[in-house]
């Protein structure tokens, strides 16, 4: 059951905040952060690809 909280409850607020800082991380004039920002986009296209993907599984196994 933990693993199921994981996977649809913590990584899709993960995802959030990633794209949350995302968005800040851009706004800034440091290029040092506009790289941090991709880095927040990745992490949160992940988090987020993970549910789905755990969805799409089950539903293949079925």
């Amino acid at each position: 059951m933990a693993a199921l909280g994981l996977v649809f409850i913590t990584l899709p607020v993960l995802a959030i905040v990633s794209f949350t800082c995302f968005a800040a991380f851009r706004a800034q004039e440091n290029k040092m952060l506009k790289i941090l920002a991709q880095v927040c986009l990745a992490v949160g296209v992940g988090c987020l690809l993970v549910p789905v993907a755990a969805v799409a599984w089950g539903l293949y196994q079925v």
